[in-house]
């Protein structure tokens, strides 16, 4: 969210410090190799071991966790990704936010982050789901406070790229239905 307050302007005032980095391997090469685990202690980051098996890095009040795309409905623990010497959180639509991204260069630094568009899309997926009433209010608070931002073509883009089944149709509709966001605007009905 910070990034999109950066770029677009837009009001969001709830700060998380936590850091989710999406990693995706598709073709993975020798020269691609890279112990990332190391790298972030390096930076003074200590490593734990959260739920699951997850790894996790925490520094200065930061939380850093990789996030990967989670195949199917099945529930798995931590995956493995032994390229770069870590364990991501499996998570569903996560190619959502790998798929459709922009880049940006901030202090220096080039950045590839989710679309906007990308990012409400996945989240008015997920938000349904969460555990917490806190965390599901979170994130459509993230949804309202990005609608300014959004451009249906985009949106609808970014939909017909997923297979939708009937309950993932539903949690969108009641996402929707929760921060009065017309479902035309996503081509769904």
């Amino acid at each position: 969210m910070p990034l999109y307050q950066e770029l677009y302007g837009i009001r969001y005032s709830l700060r998380t410090l936590d850091v989710d980095f999406a990693v995706h391997l598709a073709h993975p090469q020798k020269q691609m190799r890279a112990d990332l685990e190391r790298l972030i202690t390096n930076l003074g980051f200590i490593d734990f071991v959260a739920a699951e098996g997850v790894q996790k890095f925490t520094a200065g009040g930061y939380e850093v966790e990789f996030i990967a795309h989670r195949p199917g409905g099945r529930e798995i623990g931590a995956l493995a990704i032994r390229e770069w010497n870590i364990k991501a959180i499996p998570l569903p639509f996560i190619r959502i936010l790998i798929d459709f991204t922009e880049t940006a260069v901030l202090e220096n630094v080039l950045v590839r982050f989710p679309t906007p568009d990308a990012f409400f899309v996945h989240k008015v997926i997920v938000a349904p789901q969460r555990l917490t009433v806190e965390k599901r209010e979170k994130d459509l608070e993230q949804c309202t406070a990005l609608i300014p931002t959004l451009n249906d073509e985009r949106l609808r883009q970014v939909l017909k790229s997923q297979r939708l089944g009937r309950e993932t149709r539903r949690r969108i509709s009641q996402s929707c239905a929760a921060i009065n966001f017309p479902l035309q605007r996503l081509g769904l009905e």
